[in-house]
C-alpha cells in the first residue's frame, strides 16, 4: 500500500511537471520562433515579410505543438511596390514537440483563416510572385537546422480571397471566400490528396465583365507527383453555377510556368445543364423546370502555360431542337439551337475565337435568331453579328422569369447586320463599321423604381447605316408629359459595347412636360398601405424626389414644348437647346412664355456631385410684377416689397447655388445680382406695413403716389442677405434716396432719406410757415429726414430724425430773414438788436435767436459794409417792423 501511494505521488509530481512544463514551454520558445520565422522567410525571398504576434500552445492539438501566427503578411518591392502579395490574420502551424524542442521545425499540417492573395503581371510580363532568391545566393536548407520544412499530413483554407491581374490586357480574375481542405502524407514524393473545394469566380477584361460571383466547387482525389511537381485528375467532381463537369488529365508545374493536359464534359446531356450556367438570380429554381432536348459542354486544355503563351483550348457547346417551361409560367420557349465554339489554336491569347454559329428560340409564333463571330479577341476584337426576329415582351415574361415588379410588355422587332472592330468604335471611325437594317418598338409599357410613373413607348425606330444610327420616331408618353423624338446617334456601338458615352443630336417636342412626371422616389422601398397611413401629429415621412443626369450622355436636343410645368409655374410656348453632357445640362437660348411676359434663360444644372447646383442667367421681359413675385419663391425672397407693386417689370438675374432634390433652388445658398426697371408701376401703399408706417411719419405724405416709371435699381444677394445699391425714389418734388439691405428672413437695416418740403414736417413746423410771407415760404428749400427701418417687412420698425429737421427748418428761416434785412438797411437792424438784447425766445429755437443776437456787433459790422450810406428812412421802418413779426412769430416779449 505505502509502495502504491509512492508511486502514486511520484506520478502526480511527474504529471504537475509535464503540466508546468507544457505552459511554460510556449513562453521560452514564443521569441526564439518568432524570430526565426521571419528571418527564415525575409532571407530567402526579395519582398518583405512582417508578423504581429506569434503564440505556442501544446494543447491545442496534443501531443502536437501548435504555433498560431496573427496578422502574417509579405509586401512586394519594386517593381510591384505596395502589392501585398500574402496576407493572413490567422495561421497557424502544427508540428512535434520534440521539434520545436529542439529548434527544427517540420510542418505537419496548417489552418489558415482570412487570408489573401495577390498575383499580379505587369505590362512587360513579370509577375509578382516571382521573390524567390537564387539558390545558389543562400545555402543549402537541408544543412540548416533551424529552418522550416514541409511534412504536412493535413491542411484547412477557410475564406481566402485570391486575385489574379494582368495589366496587358486589362484582365481581372477573382476567387473570394475560397474555403479548401486536404488531406494526404507529403513525407511521400508520390500521395493522393483528398481535397474540397468551394469559391466563387469573377473575371472581366477590357471593362467587359464576364463572370460574376459565379459559384464554384471541386471534390476530387489528386495524384501527387512531388519530383515532377504534377497533379493529376483521379475521381473528380467540378460544379460551375450548376453545371456538373467531370475533368480527365493533369496539371504540372513548371520552373517558369505550369503544363495542361486536361479534358472535361458534362456527366449528362440534359438540356438543364444549359439552365445550369445561367445565374440563379435570372434563371431562378431549374429542378422543376421541364426540359426536352439536350445540351453537352465539352473541352480540351493542352499546352504550357508561360508569360508568353497560353495554352490551346477549346470549347463546344451544342443543343438542338430543345425546349423549356417553367412550372407556374403559362407559356413555352421551343426551337432551342445552340451551337456555340471557343478555341484557340496556336496558344496566342488574341487568337481566340468565338464562334456562336447559331442561336434560336420561338414563344408562340415569335421566333427570333441570332449569329456572331469574335476573332483578334485581345488586341482589336472584330464582331460580325446578325439579329433577327421578334420578341413579343409580355409572352418572354410569361415564359422566362424575369425579375420584374411591374408587367413588362411591348413588342421588339429586328433585323440588323453589322461588323465592326472596336477600335473603329473608339476612335469613332465609323467608315470602317458595316451595319444595315432597322428595329422597332411598339407599344412599350415599362412600371419600376426607375420612373415616377409607367412610362409608355407608343412607337420607336432605329435605321442603321454605315456613318450613324437614326432615330427615325420616338413617341412616349409618361403621366401627363409626352415626349416626340428625332435625330441620330453617333456612338451607339461604343456606348453598347465599350461602355463609352452615348453621343446625338436630336429634336425633341412635346405639347405638355411635367418635371415631376420624371422625378423618381429617392428610396426603393415600398411602403404597406398601413404603415402609408399617417396620423395629424405624424412626420411627414414620404420618400423625396430626385432627378440624376446620366454620366453617359453627351447629346444636344433641340426642343420646343407648348406647355412645361415646373414646380408650381407653368410655362408656354418654350423652346430652345439643351446640351446634356458630364451629368450637366446647358442650356441655350431657352425662351419661354409667362405672367404676361417673355424670360430667356441661359446657364446650366449639374447634378454630378451629391448635391445639384445651378449657374443660370435669366432675362425677364415685361413680366406681370404680383404674378412673378407671388409664383417665383426666389423672387419673393430677393424682392418682397414687390407684392404690392402693380405694373410690368424687365430684369436681368444672374444666380446660381444649389437644388433640392425637386430640382428647385435652395434659397439658402443662392447668389447673385439682378438689375431691374419697372413700366407703368405703382405700389399700393395701405397693403404694405413698411409703407403704411413711413406715410404715417409725414404729414400729407401718400406713397400710393410715388412715381416708379422707369425706376432702375440693382441689388447683389448672397448669404442669404440681399444689398441694394443706392437708388432714388420719386415722389411728386420729393427724392427719396434708398440704401440699405434684407434678408431673405424678412429682417431689414434700410436707411431712407426724404427730401420733403416743410410742411410736411408736422404742425410746429406749418406754425413757422403761417408767420412767414407766401413770398418767403417759398424761398424754403425741401428739408432731409433720414428714417431708419428695421424690424421685418410685416412688422417693421421705422424711427425719423424729425427734431433735427425742424431745427433745420429754423435755422433755415432765421438765415432768410437776416438776408432781409442786410438789403434793406443796417440801422434798423441795429436799433431792433439793440432793443432786444435782454428779450428771450421761445420754444425750441431759443438757442438758435439767442446765437444771433449774441452775435450782433458782426452782423452789425457785416452789414454796415454792405448797406449804403444813404438808406432812406421808409427802408428802416420796413425792416423794424419785419423783425418784430419775425420774433413775434418765435414768442419772445418786446417793448414799443
Amino acid at each position: 500500500m505505502k509502495t502504491a501511494k509512492k508511486i502514486f505521488k511520484i506520478g502526480s509530481i511527474i504529471l504537475i511537471v509535464i503540466i508546468l512544463a507544457m505552459i511554460a514551454i510556449p513562453y521560452l520558445f514564443k521569441d526564439t520562433i518568432k524570430e526565426k520565422a521571419i528571418a527564415s522567410v525575409n532571407k530567402n525571398i526579395n519582398a518583405v515579410a512582417s508578423l504581429e504576434d506569434i503564440s505556442v500552445s501544446l494543447f491545442r492539438n496534443f501531443p502536437r505543438a501548435s504555433i498560431a501566427l496573427t496578422n502574417f503578411q509579405i509586401i512586394n518591392r519594386e517593381p510591384f511596390p505596395g502589392d501585398t502579395l500574402f496576407s493572413a490574420k490567422e495561421m497557424n502551424l502544427k508540428v512535434s514537440i520534440t521539434d520545436l524542442i529542439s529548434g527544427n521545425y517540420n510542418i505537419l499540417g496548417f489552418d489558415l483563416k482570412d487570408a489573401s492573395v495577390f498575383i499580379h503581371f505587369n505590362e512587360e510580363g513579370k509577375g509578382n510572385y516571382d521573390i524567390a532568391i537564387p539558390s545558389e545566393a543562400t545555402t543549402s536548407k537541408s544543412n540548416d537546422p533551424n529552418s522550416f520544412n514541409l511534412k504536412i499530413e493535413s491542411y484547412s483554407v477557410e475564406n481566402m480571397n485570391f486575385t489574379f491581374k494582368n495589366d496587358d490586357g486589362n484582365m481581372l480574375l477573382t476567387l473570394d471566400e475560397i474555403n479548401h481542405k486536404g488531406k494526404g502524407n507529403f513525407s511521400n514524393e508520390i500521395l493522393d490528396l483528398d481535397t474540397k473545394t468551394t469559391a466563387n469566380i469573377s473575371f472581366s477584361m477590357d471593362k467587359s465583365n464576364f463572370m460574376n460571383k459565379i459559384p464554384v466547387s471541386l471534390d476530387a482525389i489528386l495524384g501527387i507527383d512531388l519530383n515532377q511537381q504534377k497533379y493529376t485528375f483521379k475521381e473528380n467532381k467540378a460544379v460551375i453555377n450548376r453545371l456538373d463537369l467531370v475533368f480527365d488529365g493533369f496539371i504540372q508545374l513548371l520552373e517558369n510556368g505550369q503544363r495542361y493536359d486536361l479534358t472535361f464534359n458534362t456527366p449528362s446531356s440534359s438540356f438543364q445543364n444549359f439552365l445550369a450556367l445561367i445565374p440563379e438570380e435570372y434563371s431562378k429554381s431549374i429542378e422543376n423546370v421541364k426540359t426536352t432536348g439536350n445540351f453537352t459542354v465539352n473541352g480540351n486544355i493542352k499546352g504550357e502555360f508561360t508569360k508568353e503563351k497560353i495554352p490551346t483550348f477549346g470549347i463546344e457547346m451544342f443543343s438542338q431542337n430543345a425546349s423549356l417551361k417553367y412550372p407556374n409560367l403559362p407559356k413555352t420557349i421551343q426551337n432551342i439551337n445552340i451551337d456555340l465554339k471557343v478555341n484557340n489554336d496556336t496558344g496566342i491569347l488574341d487568337d481566340t475565337k468565338i464562334n456562336l454559329n447559331k442561336f434560336t428560340m420561338t414563344i408562340d409564333k415569335d421566333h427570333f435568331s441570332a449569329r456572331a463571330n469574335v476573332v483578334n479577341l485581345i488586341k482589336n476584337p472584330y464582331v460580325d453579328t446578325d439579329l433577327k426576329g421578334v420578341i413579343n415582351l409580355a409572352n418572354l415574361s410569361q415564359a422566362y422569369p424575369i425579375s420584374l415588379d411591374k408587367k413588362l410588355s411591348g413588342t421588339l422587332k429586328m433585323d440588323i447586320s453589322a461588323q465592326l472592330d472596336m477600335n473603329s468604335v473608339e476612335k469613332q471611325q465609323y467608315q470602317n463599321i458595316k451595319s444595315q437594317g432597322n428595329a422597332s418598338l411598339q407599344q412599350f409599357v415599362y412600371d419600376g423604381e426607375e420612373f415616377a410613373k409607367p412610362f409608355y413607348i407608343n412607337d420607336a425606330g432605329l435605321n442603321f447605316s454605315p456613318s450613324h444610327i437614326e432615330l427615325s420616331n420616338f413617341s412616349a408618353k409618361t403621366g401627363e408629359s409626352d415626349i416626340n423624338l428625332k435625330g441620330r446617334f453617333d456612338n451607339l456601338y461604343g456606348f453598347l459595347f465599350k461602355k463609352g458615352i452615348l453621343e446625338g443630336n436630336f429634336v425633341m417636342k412635346s405639347d405638355k412636360l411635367a418635371v415631376n412626371d420624371f422625378l423618381q422616389p429617392s428610396s426603393t422601398q415600398k411602403n404597406t398601405e398601413s404603415e402609408s397611413k399617417t396620423t395629424e401629429n405624424s412626420k411627414d415621412t414620404s420618400p423625396k424626389a430626385t432627378l440624376k443626369i446620366p454620366s453617359f450622355l453627351d447629346c444636344t436636343f433641340s426642343a420646343s414644348a407648348n406647355i412645361v410645368v415646373y414646380d408650381n409655374l407653368q410655362l408656354k410656348n418654350v423652346s430652345g437647346k439643351l446640351i446634356v453632357k458630364d451629368e450637366k445640362v446647358s442650356l441655350e437660348n431657352l425662351s419661354t412664355d409667362i405672367f404676361g411676359g417673355k424670360i430667356a434663360i441661359s446657364g446650366n444644372v449639374s447634378t454630378k456631385e451629391s448635391i445639384p447646383d445651378f449657374d443660370v442667367k435669366l432675362l425677364m421681359n415685361k413680366l406681370n410684377v404680383p404674378e412673378a413675385f407671388k409664383n417665383i419663391d426666389m423672387l419673393a425672397k430677393i424682392a418682397p416689397i414687390a407684392n404690392v407693386v402693380q405694373g410690368f417689370i424687365n430684369t436681368d438675374i444672374n444666380v446660381s447655388g444649389k437644388l433640392n432634390d425637386d430640382l428647385t433652388p435652395n434659397l439658402n445658398t443662392i447668389s447673385g445680382d439682378l438689375l431691374a426697371s419697372l413700366i407703368n408701376s405703382r405700389v399700393k401703399a395701405k397693403e404694405s406695413p413698411l409703407l403704411s408706417s413711413l406715410d404715417s411719419h409725414f404729414s400729407g405724405l401718400n406713397l400710393s403716389n410715388l412715381n416708379l416709371n422707369d425706376l432702375k435699381t440693382s441689388l447683389q444677394f448672397e448669404n442669404g442677405r440681399v444689398k441694394f445699391k443706392p437708388f432714388t425714389l420719386k415722389y411728386k418734388d420729393v427724392a427719396i434716396n434708398v440704401d440699405g439691405s434684407h434678408g431673405f428672413d424678412q429682417t431689414m437695416n434700410y436707411q431712407l432719406t426724404f427730401n420733403v418740403p416743410p410742411q410736411m414736417l408736422g404742425n410746429e413746423a406749418n406754425s413757422l410757415l403761417s408767420k412767414l410771407t407766401p413770398e418767403n415760404q417759398k424761398k424754403i428749400n425741401n428739408i432731409p429726414v433720414i428714417a431708419s427701418v428695421e424690424g421685418t417687412f410685416k412688422s417693421p420698425k421705422v424711427s425719423t430724425d424729425m427734431k433735427q429737421a425742424v431745427t433745420n427748418l429754423v435755422s433755415q428761416i432765421a438765415e432768410g430773414q437776416i438776408n432781409n434785412l442786410k438789403a434793406k438797411g443796417t440801422d434798423a437792424l441795429k436799433t431792433l438788436i439793440s432793443s432786444k438784447t435782454d428779450s428771450t425766445t421761445a420754444g425750441k429755437t431759443s438757442k438758435i435767436v439767442d446765437g444771433l443776437i449774441n452775435n450782433k456787433d458782426s452782423v452789425i459790422t457785416k452789414a454796415k459794409e454792405e448797406v449804403k450810406e444813404k438808406a432812406k428812412e421808409e427802408v428802416k421802418k420796413e425792416a423794424k417792423k419785419q423783425i418784430n413779426n419775425f420774433l413775434k412769430g418765435l414768442g419772445g416779449n418786446k417793448k414799443e
